[in-house]
């Protein structure tokens, strides 16, 4: 095998030296940007150097195209990705592709190697040239986490703190709000209490009274609006109060907007809409706007221990502008809930393989 070093002014022209001297078939093995010239380092010129390979035999596994006709071995930590890996495997998470392109230019901005990857002239040769190494995932979660908000729901100063789930049906609002009101009164020791407006599905009261029981929390039944003045101030020793509302489907405008009159007692309560991960994107966004006719504040995704994609979550937390508080990942009250973090879901979008990740921190 051939091995040879190339210096030139950018990418462009060492590729086209590489090109001229070992034909379509080099192994670009290493690419770094270099000064030269200068006094004691001031006034250097910056450069590219290109490490290249020839040789008859096949390429080595792993090897990808580095622009047309030219191949690059790839070295790193991401099992031997590119950035260009990267790219495709937030779109197979179904990441929209104005949204991975946007993520994935704001990584490359902060990996180690942007000085050499700027030097290409777009960003499809950016990302097919740059090895992902050691510092990808710092950079890729700080991407995500200049593209999603994260808040979780914070602990009150003073007096009642009303904290509001809503959402479809189905989606696992009545388990969520029992997984936080058991970490508020048993981890976290606050008085806590529960109301529930949901009168309409069969069950559902039961439901929340044996969490209540269980717990030793008051749980109060609301029917009417009207009702909730008298039912809040009687919580008022209260530290939080956690309201389960009626699930609705995101086609019906009429019957989410009939939940408004009950958030006119409520005016400061912190609203969480719960949505299925396992949602496509288009019926995500259609719950989003269909509940963003409600004072919602945050996002909470359920069920992601059901889901194989996670881009719907990318994709909607981007688009609403709105935080995202935590992540349901099972039916174990009160385990499986998290706090969602920019490393979380930097895992869950580019990894295969999800559920092998260690959970989060608990709510």
């Amino acid at each position: 095998m051939k091995v040879k070093s190339y210096k030139a002014r950018n990418v462009g022209e060492a590729l086209e030296m590489v090109r001229t001297d070992m034909g379509p078939s080099a192994l670009i093995i290493q690419t770094r940007p270099f000064r030269q010239g200068g006094i004691l380092g001031l006034m250097a010129s910056e450069g590219v150097e290109v490490v290249a390979a020839s040789d008859d035999a096949p390429p080595p596994r792993g090897a990808g195209r580095a622009e047309p006709g030219l191949k690059m071995l790839i070295t790193g930590s991401m099992d031997g990705a590119t950035f260009k890996h990267i790219y495709d495997r937030l779109l197979a998470q179904g990441v929209l592709p104005h949204l991975a392109r946007a993520v994935v230019e704001e990584a490359l901005c902060r990996y180690p190697s942007s000085p050499f990857s700027r030097s290409f002239p777009d960003l499809g040769q950016r990302l097919e040239a740059t090895a992902a190494g050691d510092g990808v995932l710092q950079a890729f979660t700080a991407a995500v986490a200049k593209n999603v908000r994260v808040e979780r729901s914070t602990r009150p100063a003073s007096g009642p703190k009303l904290i509001a789930l809503v959402g479809p049906t189905g989606v696992g609002k009545t388990t969520t709000i029992a997984k936080l009101a058991t970490i508020s009164a048993m981890r976290h020791s606050l008085a806590t209490a529960l109301v529930t407006l949901d009168t309409y599905r069969i069950g559902a009261v039961d439901q929340l009274r044996g969490y209540a029981e269980l717990l030793g929390v008051p749980l109060a039944v609301v029917q009417r609006p009207e009702q909730l003045p008298e039912t809040l101030a009687g919580f008022s020793d209260r530290a939080v109060v956690f309201v389960d509302t009626i699930g609705r489907s995101p086609k019906d405008a009429e019957r989410v907007a009939a939940l408004k009159p009950f958030f006119r007692f409520m005016p400061c309560a912190e609203t969480h809409l719960v949505v299925n991960c396992t949602s496509k994107y288009e019926d995500a966004l259609l719950a989003a706007r269909s509940f963003g006719a409600l004072p919602v504040g945050r996002l909470i995704f359920s069920k992601a221990d059901e889901s194989t994609t996670f881009g719907s979550v990318f994709n909607i937390a981007h688009q609403t502008k709105l935080p995202l508080s935590y992540l349901t990942v099972g039916q174990e009250v009160p385990d499986d809930i998290e706090v969602t973090t920019p490393s979380r879901l930097a895992h869950l979008l580019l990894d295969e393989h999800p559920e092998t990740h260690a959970r989060g921190p608990a709510a």
